[in-house]
């Protein structure tokens, strides 16, 4: 008998929780601190948006669901309290208008809450959350050589050529057989792909998993090369400001693999970025005179050519870089106004999908 009152109650808790979860709304607020990115101090006098999300059930096939907004001012220390109802729990802040000399924060600072079902109504905790939001300074924008390169060589094309292909960067293009460019600032190799065992979908289909793998080697001077960032919490929206002096390696590589289970294709990470350093110049005596500086937002996109599609093989790569075209001005933050690539290709292409990789 006992057993059956528990469980008995612990039904009507969960149902209790259901309801209050997928049908009824409460209210949520919580503190927003907007500080300086770069100092820690905090800003007054932000305009900032407090959106908080609903579903609104079967009406869901006749109208979209509202979205409740709270606009506020911070204070003097950086805070304001923002509030509204939300049956889901979702919340976040919008930063469009930040004070003259920062950044915006380009896309939603997000926060789940946690359903507390009480009689006779449901409640969201925590009750003294604080969302801290940093904003960038506008330092020294500049114009830069800016260009979306991108080419569908084919990948048996890739074969004849010792599978392998070059790309001007100052320029903007192949070198030949497949473009114009004069100067290998990077050698793309493609070795053979890498067989990882069959996959199985989980419905009794099962095919052979390959591995896809390409090597950026930066040829010239030893001095050189490529790096990965280090970048600033996601929330900062410029992500690299000035290219490092040294540290540079002369290549890196990049693959990508069929998951196990036959689904997508993973290893690439878009977030991951670099600084590169091209063109190096030396003296008579070796010390360096000039470089070339630039930056890389995204592991380059595989094109894939081939009937199969599960041993596709490589015919080509896409990615987004910034050049400085200046000797030795390592300054990377752009003003996004002025371009110095005359063909810079669908920048949208690659940047659309993540706002921030902007300036």
């Amino acid at each position: 008998m006992n057993s059956n009152r528990i469980l008995s109650h612990k039904f009507l808790i969960a149902v209790l929780f259901f309801a209050a979860h997928h049908l009824g709304a409460a209210i949520a607020g919580f503190d927003i601190l907007v500080v300086d990115a770069d100092n820690g101090d905090p800003i007054k006098g932000v305009d900032v948006v407090g959106w908080f999300a609903n579903r609104n059930g079967w009406k869901a096939w006749t109208e979209s669901a509202p979205t409740f907004e709270d606009r506020q001012v911070t204070d003097q220390y950086g805070i304001c309290h923002v509030k509204g109802e939300t049956n889901t729990g979702k919340t976040g802040v919008n930063i469009h208008h930040p004070p003259k000399g920062y950044y915006p924060n380009s896309f939603s600072i997000r926060h789940d809450f946690s359903p507390k079902p009480l009689l006779p109504m449901m409640h969201w905790q925590p009750t003294d959350l604080v969302i801290t939001a940093a904003l960038q300074r506008v330092g020294h924008p500049i114009p830069l050589f800016v260009k979306c390169a991108g080419w569908k060589i084919g990948s048996d094309a890739i074969a004849k050529n010792g599978n392998t292909f070059a790309y001007d960067l100052v320029k903007g293009s192949l070198l030949p057989p497949f473009g114009h460019g004069e100067v290998a600032d990077i050698v793309f190799t493609c070795p053979p792909q890498e067989f990882l065992g069959e996959g199985f979908n989980g419905r009794d289909f099962r095919a052979p998993r390959y591995k896809n793998i390409v090597k950026a080697t930066f040829q010239g001077d030893e001095s050189n090369g490529i790096l990965v960032s280090q970048l600033p919490e996601r929330q900062a929206f410029l992500r690299i400001r000035t290219a490092p002096e040294n540290g540079y390696e002369r290549a890196v590589t990049f693959s990508e693999a069929m998951s196990y289970d036959l689904q997508h294709r993973e290893g690439l990470d878009n977030n991951r970025c670099f600084c590169f350093r091209i063109r190096t110049v030396r003296d008579k005596d070796e010390k360096v005179e000039s470089s070339l500086y630039g930056k890389i937002y995204g592991d380059p996109k595989f094109l894939l050519d081939g009937t199969d599609r599960w041993t596709k093989k490589i015919g080509g790569v896409v990615f987004l870089y910034y050049l400085n075209p200046t000797p030795n001005d390592r300054n990377l933050e752009w003003d996004m106004k002025h371009n110095l690539c005359p063909r810079p290709g669908n920048l949208e292409r690659i940047v659309n999908h993540n706002p921030m990789l902007l300036p």
